[in-house]
């Protein structure tokens, strides 16, 4: 599955070409386990934040003007909200980038780290100034393409559109379900 997974991510960073209106994002799509076994990490924002508070989410955040790149930025964030070092994390690749309505490009990168869900519930430590808890859940209940459906949403300015994945608690949804999303359609291929 892993192996799919590498072939299936694009090898390359694209270059960062970033809508003047948009913030420059990058989150950290964390691949644990091994062989048929593997898990995904998510996070569940903490409820006081600004924005997105609540959702779950991968660890991820704003480009900062020390980092060289996405990487640097996926793995910097992965370190300050659940304390994951970076030398711990083999980079696979890259999916293609989200946009949200609250103006972020969001750059995934997808890492590996070679833990068990048990190993890594135990060394890494959530940090509750921007995340509630941490969520390790095997890969294959977000590879089903039936449990993804799109849902709409109105606002002042018109009807969204976003993914939404069927089955989950807390629910996945927004740009994290359309991370899902190219994950599940690299294993469906």
């Amino acid at each position: 599955m892993l192996e799919q997974i590498k072939a299936g991510v694009s090898r390359q960073i694209k270059e960062l070409s970033v809508p003047s209106n948009m913030r420059p994002a990058a989150v950290l799509c964390l691949i644990l386990g091994e062989g048929a076994s593997l898990s995904i990490l998510l996070t569940k924002r903490a409820k006081h934040l600004n924005q997105h508070a609540g959702q779950m989410s991968f660890p991820g955040g704003k480009l900062d003007h020390q980092d060289k790149t996405i990487v640097d930025t996926a793995l910097r964030e992965a370190n300050e909200e659940i304390g994951l070092a970076s030398d711990e994390v083999d980079v696979l690749g890259y999916l293609s980038p989200v946009v949200t309505t609250t103006g972020f490009h969001i750059s995934p990168v997808v890492g590996y780290f070679p833990a068990s869900p048990d190993q890594a519930m135990k060394t890494l430590k959530h940090n509750p100034i921007e995340v509630e808890e941490i969520q390790i859940s095997p890969l294959s209940l977000y590879l089903d393409p039936n449990h993804y459906h799109r849902s709409e949403y109105k606002t002042i300015t018109g009807s969204r559109s976003f993914w939404e994945i069927k089955n989950t608690n807390p629910v996945v949804w927004g740009a994290t379900a359309a991370i899902l999303k190219q994950l599940s359609d690299i294993m469906a291929n």
